[in-house]
């Protein structure tokens, strides 16, 4: 049962709901991770002062 403080996130009744709240929280933790990566790699590409400017010219 929730109470007025637990904004609306109700506490797992069993051991099932608390293993998925579990798997859940580990696989956002991953997704963020590699959303992170990814845009910390293309921000690296896109301000790369090392680039070859001549590389579309032969």
């Amino acid at each position: 049962m929730s109470t007025w403080f637990m904004f609306m996130f109700q506490e797992s009744n069993s051991y099932y709901a608390d293993n998925l709240i579990s798997f859940h929280n580990m696989v956002m933790m991953i997704i963020i991770m590699i959303s992170t990566l990814t845009v910390y790699i293309i921000l690296d590409l896109f301000m790369n002062k090392f680039s070859n400017l001549f590389l579309l010219k032969n």
